[in-house]
């Protein structure tokens, strides 16, 4: 993981010009995709940016786990790395959360233990030099829902509510 302090600067400096993608910003696209099977008013924000979405066209997938532990918060280096304590292992699991709302419903169950799929993945990251090899988490459950229905489950202000928590949190690099 990489920390450049000048990336990170670029990346609050440019924060307010355009439109959160779950866990990267796109200046140029400033629509939501909807949510399949969902009308109008019950769209999740728009994926990830090309490069850390769950399944880039460029991704080539090496490896897949389950993995249960309890979630214990963000990392914000050129990306954002969601850490997963894991039982019986010294080290966090630390990957990109993959495409919203993965990354809102992780925030929501900050502490708590959750139930990831995590895919490691060769893709390209032009910060780290070209294609690297990197874990991204693909699904979320936790003991009553999964990412996706929890996300359907929320009223548009509970979902407005989500999305401020977390561009103030780790977006805001608070972590």
């Amino acid at each position: 993981m990489m920390r450049n302090p000048c990336l990170l600067l670029l990346y609050l400096a440019v924060a307010g010009c355009g439109q959160h993608h779950g866990n990267i910003i796109s200046i140029a696209n400033t629509e939501e995709a909807p949510v399949s099977g969902a009308s109008a008013n019950e769209t999740a924000p728009a994926g990830n940016m090309a490069g850390n979405e769950s399944a880039s066209s460029h991704d080539q997938v090496l490896r897949t786990e389950t993995v249960s532990g309890t979630f214990t918060g963000w990392e914000m280096g050129d990306y954002l790395w969601a850490h997963i304590q894991v039982a019986g292992r010294r080290e966090p699991v630390s990957a990109q959360p993959g495409p919203t709302p993965i990354d809102l419903f992780l925030d929501a169950n900050r502490g708590r233990p959750v139930t990831v799929d995590v895919a490691t993945v060769r893709t390209e990251i032009p910060e780290a030099g070209g294609m690297t090899e990197i874990q991204r988490i693909t699904a979320a459950r936790n003991a009553t829902t999964t990412a996706q229905a929890w996300w359907q489950g929320l009223s548009a202000a509970d979902r407005a509510a989500a999305q401020r928590r977390f561009e103030a949190g780790p977006l805001s690099s608070g972590r």
